[in-house]
C-alpha cells in the first residue's frame, strides 16, 4: 500500500471525528477558531474515503485474473473487512445505548444496522455506519465487473465517470433521493479508480503546485457553500479529495514527501476510529467529562478538551492492535478464508 494513502485514511477519520467533537468543544466555550473552522467542514472526510475506496479497490484488482474465484476471494475478502471491523463497535454502541439512553432503542433499525442493509443515519446503531452500505454497494459492482476484461473495465470506469457527472449536472438542483446520493459518492469512487489507473502520470513534482491550489479552492468554496448534500457538495469537496489523493500520490511517486511508519500506523487505525469515535464522544458526556471541563478555568478546558482527542486516537490504535487485526489474522488463517486480508 501507499504510504500517503494510508496517512490520508487517518486525516480523514480524524477529521470526521473532529466534525463530531466540536459540537461539544462549542458547548465548552472553546476558543480556539482555527480548530473550530477545521472541524466544521471535517465531514469532508467521507469524501476522502470514498476517493481512497476507489484506488485501494483498483490497486487490489484490476491487476487480478478476471476468474470466478478472484471474484469471490475479493467479495470474501471486503466483506470480512467490513463486518468484522464493524460488528464489535456495533455492540459497544448498542452497550452504550442501552445503559445511558434506553429510550432511543426502539427507534433504532437494529437488523438493518447489524447487517448495514440502510442509509437513515438517523435509525442506525453506529450512526456514521451509513457510508458503509454505500461502500458494500460499490464492492458488489466491483465483484460483478470482474466478469468484464480489464480492457474494457478501464474504459467503462471513465465512461461510467463522466455519465454520472452529467446526470448530477443535470440534477443540480434536485433534493437529493438515496439514488442520487449513491450516484454522487459512486463518482467519487470512481475518481479514486481513475486514479489509480492514470498514477503513472502522476511522478512529476510539478504537479504539486496546481494540485496544491485545487485542494484549497476545492474545499474553501465547499465551505463557503456549506456544502454538506446534493450535487453541490461533490463538485466541491468531492473534487477537492480527488486533488488531495492525486497529491498525496504525487508527494509519494516523485519521492518529495513520504508519511513515516507512525503515520501509516494511525491510517491502519483509521477504520477504528471512524467506528469507535461516536461512543468516545458518548463516553465525554455521559460520564460527566464535558461537565467536569466546564466548570475549570479556560486554559483547562481547552487542555482537557483536547487531551480528550488526543486520547481518542490512542485507544483508537489500542483497538486496532487489540481487536481489528487479530479478528483479520484469525480469519485469514482460517481454512474457509482465501487471500490476503490486508486492507
Amino acid at each position: 500500500m501507499f504510504n500517503n494513502i494510508q496517512l490520508l485514511r487517518a486525516v480523514a477519520a480524524a477529521m470526521v471525528f473532529f466534525y463530531h467533537a466540536d459540537a461539544h468543544y462549542q458547548v465548552l466555550g472553546g476558543r480556539f477558531l482555527l480548530f473550530s473552522q477545521f472541524a466544521s467542514i471535517g465531514f469532508s472526510g467521507v469524501d476522502i474515503f470514498f476517493v481512497i475506496s476507489g484506488f485501494v479497490v483498483a490497486h487490489s484488482t484490476l491487476d487480478q485474473a478476471r476468474t470466478l474465484a478472484n471474484a469471490w476471494t475479493f467479495a470474501k475478502r471486503r466483506l470480512l473487512r467490513i463486518y468484522l471491523g464493524y460488528w464489535p463497535f456495533f455492540a459497544l454502541t448498542l452497550a452504550l445505548s442501552y445503559i445511558y439512553s434506553p429510550s432511543a432503542l426502539p427507534e433504532l433499525d437494529l437488523l438493518s444496522s447489524f447487517f448495514l442493509t440502510t442509509i437513515d443515519a438517523r435509525r442506525m446503531a453506529v450512526y456514521v455506519a451509513w457510508s458503509l452500505t454505500f461502500e458494500l454497494l460499490f464492492y458488489a459492482i466491483v465483484t460483478a465487473a470482474f466478469g468484464l476484461p480489464v480492457r474494457v473495465v478501464k474504459p467503462l470506469v471513465h465512461v461510467c465517470g463522466i455519465g454520472v457527472a452529467l446526470v448530477l449536472i443535470l440534477t443540480f438542483s434536485t433534493p437529493h433521493s438515496s439514488v442520487l446520493m449513491f450516484l454522487s459518492f459512486f463518482l467519487e469512487f470512481l475518481m479514486g479508480t481513475m486514479i489509480y489507473i492514470h498514477r503513472e502520470s502522476l511522478r512529476s513534482g510539478l504537479w504539486i503546485g496546481p494540485l496544491l491550489l485545487a485542494v484549497f479552492v476545492a474545499f474553501a468554496v465547499g465551505a463557503n457553500l456549506h456544502a454538506t448534500n446534493d450535487s453541490v457538495r461533490i463538485f466541491t469537496f468531492g473534487v477537492g479529495a480527488l486533488a488531495l489523493v492525486m497529491l498525496a500520490l504525487v508527494f509519494e511517486q516523485s519521492r518529495t514527501l513520504i508519511a513515516n511508519k507512525i503515520w501509516v500506523a494511525l491510517g491502519d487505525a483509521s477504520y477504528t476510529l471512524y467506528l469507535v469515535h461516536p461512543s468516545l464522544l458518548t463516553v465525554f458526556y455521559c460520564w460527566g467529562i464535558r461537565d467536569f471541563l466546564a466548570h475549570q478555568a479556560e486554559y483547562l478546558r481547552e487542555a482537557g478538551f483536547f487531551l480528550y482527542l488526543g486520547l481518542g486516537l490512542w485507544v483508537s490504535q489500542v483497538l486496532y492492535v487489540r481487536i481489528e487485526r487479530p479478528l483479520y489474522r484469525w480469519a485469514s488463517s482460517s481454512r474457509r478464508t482465501v487471500g490476503d486480508l490486508r486492507p
